[in-house]
């Protein structure tokens, strides 16, 4: 079972137990091709070995930003409350990808 927490200012996330990071993970692994099975959680800097393309990056922030907005239970799962507004949870995706997203591609750099 993984145990490794992802932590922000506002709350501590663990993969093996909360719903929604699941989610959100396992579609992140969707644009590298990688199976959300096969990464170890474990290893401190996990989200830095695959990359993706600039596009990619901006599809998958407008994919999560919409997530957290349209599903309130996210909302309360990640932020402990239930009515963000819509460039808050755009903020929050800007944020998470900054801290988890993949790398950026060499040719996109």
């Amino acid at each position: 079972m993984i145990n490794k927490a992802l932590t922000s200012k506002w709350n501590t996330f663990s993969i093996s137990a909360d719903n929604h990071l699941n989610v959100i993970i396992g579609n992140m692994c969707r644009y590298v091709r990688v199976n959300y099975w096969d990464i170890n959680f474990e290893s401190k800097g996990w989200f830095k070995n695959y990359t993706w393309n600039k596009e990619e990056e901006a599809h998958f922030k407008k994919w999560l930003s919409d997530y957290i907005y349209g599903v309130r239970d996210a909302q309360r799962e990640f932020y402990g409350r239930t009515d963000m507004k819509k460039k808050e949870c755009i903020h929050a995706a800007d944020w998470f990808i900054l801290q988890y997203g993949w790398s950026l591609s060499k040719d996109d750099e």
